[in-house]
């Protein structure tokens, strides 16, 4: 792959802490990113002694043709399987994810009773809903990839305000399979039953904070924490800015309580 398709904020590799911990916190990434965008909410939570896992999905942290040729069931089937695997040596279990990672997080949360999800900057409304759902939906076969930053302002580029993660370019056919993937999985979000921690951004340019209160409004759980930030992006693991703290607090006063431990 050439180097121009790949960001700085790119990694191949998977992770796996504290594997004797009985407590587990399982955390996926979102799509065309890699764990490098989880990988400080990860060691955040190694530290404290929890078996820690985050793994790069099929067809991320690799090349974007592999992306390209990867199903959606084969997401689903990844994070299914990781889950089932992390229940097998914990006693409690605990999802994160973020951007499409965070849908995987509710998808898990409607088929395991999961101790806990923390979903942050879940996407089912794109930024360019009829470019994804009609145009790309037609064309994906025969235009493979994109430019990430030529599907955002020129001006927000050039100010850095914009912060590419994974491939620097969006995989097409992969995209797609995004679609199909939030379609199959938002019908079933009333089911979740698990304690609930929705966190996204009010300056999110990647999913639009309409996006929080679409899930919102489709939950039923009665234990739902809510955050909404006001300074950090998309990447709401990976920031330095001065929401960091406040997420990482919240965060941790979630996890206590569900593994009631004091750390």
């Amino acid at each position: 792959m050439k180097n121009k398709d790949i960001s700085s904020r790119f990694d191949p590799n998977n992770y796996l802490y504290n594997e004797n911990s009985r407590l587990g916190v399982y955390i996926i990434h979102g799509f065309s990113s890699t764990t490098y965008e989880v990988k400080k909410i990860a060691e955040h939570m190694a530290a404290k002694g929890f078996q820690v896992r985050a793994d790069n999905l099929p067809g991320h942290g690799t090349t974007l043709s592999d992306c390209n040729i990867t199903k959606y069931t084969e997401w689903l089937s990844f994070v299914e399987q990781g889950v089932a695997e992390m229940y097998s040596s914990c006693d409690k279990v605990i999802v994160i994810g973020v951007s499409m990672g965070g849908v995987l997080s509710l998808h898990l949360g409607t088929i395991f009773p999961l101790d806990g999800i923390i979903s942050a900057s879940a996407v089912f409304k794109f930024k360019n809903e009829f470019n994804v759902r009609v145009i790309n939906r037609l064309f994906h076969r025969f235009k493979k990839i994109v430019p990430k930053k030529s599907t955002f302002n020129p001006d927000q580029v050039k100010s850095k305000n914009i912060i590419f993660y994974g491939y620097n370019q969006y995989p097409l056919s992969a995209l797609n399979e995004m679609r199909k993937l939030l379609d199959t999985i938002k019908p079933n979000i009333c089911k979740i039953k698990s304690p609930l921690l929705l966190i996204h951004s009010k300056v999110d340019q990647t999913a639009p904070i309409e996006n929080f209160y679409i899930i919102q409004n489709l939950l039923k759980t009665k234990q739902l924490e809510t955050m909404i930030l006001n300074e950090t992006g998309h990447n709401v693991f990976d920031t330095e800015l001065n929401d960091k703290q406040l997420i990482y607090d919240k965060i941790d006063k979630f996890v206590k309580n569900i593994f009631n431990e004091k750390r």
